[in-house]
């Protein structure tokens, strides 16, 4: 590793996976959790499910956005000002959207309940009751803040393996897991 490369710190770590493995299978299973499709053996329907960790999503975010303000991240490895730029400008975006898709979640659900009639509350794992957020056109958005997630999450993707095979710079073990 390069030394003068840093590693963020191990709650960061943590509190980055946790949150990218709930993310991706929320994007990839987390509509067949709401409508049921014939094909998602992995996930079946279960809304409740799929609003408990849409709400850890956000409460994980929360926490990360509150440890790096407590502990701020390590500095940014040597890349021209318009990379490191445009790695920031990414990892807020990011947080935008941790925070924008379950929010605007919760204001789809009122939505979702009235083409559901037969159920009338979802719980978060079972402890209480979630209720809707009364912001319609909020839920309407939630759909459209998915698909920005998909394509910010391979741009990240995508910079991480340059950064990794063609600038050779070690920045992908700053969030390693070792």
């Amino acid at each position: 590793m390069n030394a003068n490369v840093q590693r963020y710190n191990r709650v960061a770590i943590a509190l980055h996976w946790v949150t990218a493995i709930l993310m991706l299978y929320m994007l990839v299973w987390g509509e067949g959790l709401m409508k049921g499709q014939p094909w998602n053996k992995i996930a079946p329907t279960n809304p409740g499910l799929h609003v408990s960790l849409g709400l850890t999503v956000l409460v994980l975010t929360v926490l990360r956005l509150v440890w790096r303000l407590i502990n701020p991240p390590p500095p940014d490895v040597p890349m021209s000002a318009l990379q490191q730029q445009l790695s920031h400008a990414m990892h807020w975006a990011f947080y935008a959207l941790l925070l924008l898709i379950p929010v605007s979640g919760l204001a789809g659900l009122g939505r979702w309940f009235t083409r559901h009639t037969d159920i009338t509350a979802v719980s978060f794992f079972g402890l209480f009751d979630v209720p809707a957020l009364p912001v319609p056109l909020l839920g309407g958005a939630h759909d459209l803040f998915t698909k920005l997630m998909w394509a910010l999450l391979a741009l990240h993707v995508l910079a991480a393996l340059k950064h990794q095979f063609m600038d050779k710079d070690d920045l992908m073990k700053r969030m390693s897991l070792r």
